[in-house]
């Protein structure tokens, strides 16, 4: 389809936008990685409706997209391609594409990474006009590729962006400067990510702020009473959908990992990972570390990583549903009683 944008939780992206938008020009593959629920697929849609995408552009939603070969068929059809000559599709797409000068968005490619490395490889050798802007947990590893980052929101642009969506589900709850200490407790409670921003402040329509807290500490995963596909997609539904679509992509140890260390409060250490995590089910602990830092579920920093808070409450849930959630509490509580950070 046609690139669209809206302006809906684009809120505090101006610097984003414009390097995304520098990075484009400069090279021919960018990438944007980040945390699940923080705004790729929108910035994409941003930059793929600014002047600057060239003569025209053209977005490909891979969400749905299960089978690896179906990817230019799907690619044709987005571009506008009719696939009637008895040519394969996929050289049909890249004669197409050859003398064009548009851009194409790979949105959610992360569940077809390696079908998706292959072909933009083979697009930017073959169409020399076309630019590639992808979203994906993952980078895809051409050998132009440029990765940039999309991290939370700033606190102020999360609480104007909460506020915001506050006022629309219920015109008069917040403004009062309890209320607005409320709403700053949420923002950072979750995470200062757009999309559990958005779910939250749609809630505000039956419930209070304080309401709404509780309601998160019971795990209330933000899911709206309807959906409404014209305004969020199917997977952007509730955290649970966000969160579980990563847990899907994950491998069984990287899932496993990342249910037990939802015992840690705050930041650990790869060593402190390995003391409350390694057994013979998990004995590679420090190598599925990063693989969940490689696919955005994990923070690090100087040595030390800590889970979004969103994250961590999924890995929760998924350490009750294993049936580990006391024994690994008590692996954790002996780590602290050593000394553990």
């Amino acid at each position: 389809m046609n690139a669209s944008t809206s302006d809906t939780g684009f809120v505090g992206r101006g610097p984003l936008l414009a390097e995304a938008g520098a990075l484009l020009a400069e090279g021919r593959h960018l990438t944007l990685s980040g945390l699940p629920g923080v705004g790729k697929s929108r910035l994409a849609r941003v930059v793929a409706a600014q002047p600057a995408a060239r003569r025209g552009a053209h977005v490909v939603d891979l969400t749905p997209l299960r089978k690896a070969a179906l990817l230019p068929h799907t690619i044709a059809a987005a571009v506008g391609f009719d696939a009637c000559d008895g040519r394969p599709v996929r050289d049909g797409v890249l004669s197409h594409l050859a003398d064009r000068d548009v851009l194409l968005v790979l949105d959610n490619a992360e569940h077809l990474a390696d079908a998706c490395r292959v072909f933009v490889a083979e697009l930017l050798w073959r169409c020399p006009g076309v630019r590639v802007l992808v979203t994906s947990r993952l980078p895809l590893r051409t050998a132009v590729e440029r990765l940039l980052v999309v991290g939370p929101l700033s606190e102020e642009a999360a609480m104007e962006l909460f506020l915001d969506r506050a006022r629309a589900a219920a015109p008069g709850l917040v403004g009062t400067p309890l209320h607005d200490v409320l709403a700053r407790s949420l923002c950072r409670r979750l995470d200062l990510l757009p999309l559990a921003l958005e779910l939250a402040a749609a809630k505000l329509s039956s419930l209070s702020l304080s309401e709404l807290e509780h309601a998160l500490d019971t795990g209330d995963d933000l899911a709206p009473a309807d959906c409404d596909p014209d305004r969020r997609p199917a997977h952007h539904h509730s955290l649970s959908t966000v969160l579980g679509r990563s847990h899907e992509l994950c491998t069984p140890a990287q899932r496993l990992l990342w249910a037990r260390l939802s015992v840690f409060i705050g930041a650990f250490t790869a060593r402190d990972a390995e003391v409350v995590c390694a057994d013979r089910l998990l004995p590679d602990v420090a190598g599925e570390l990063g693989g969940l830092a490689e696919g955005s579920l994990l923070h690090g920093r100087a040595g030390s990583f800590w889970l979004p808070v969103t994250v961590r409450t999924y890995g929760m849930r998924l350490l009750v549903a294993l049936g580990e959630s006391a024994r690994q509490q008590a692996r954790y509580r002996a780590w602290r009683g050593r000394g553990g950070s």
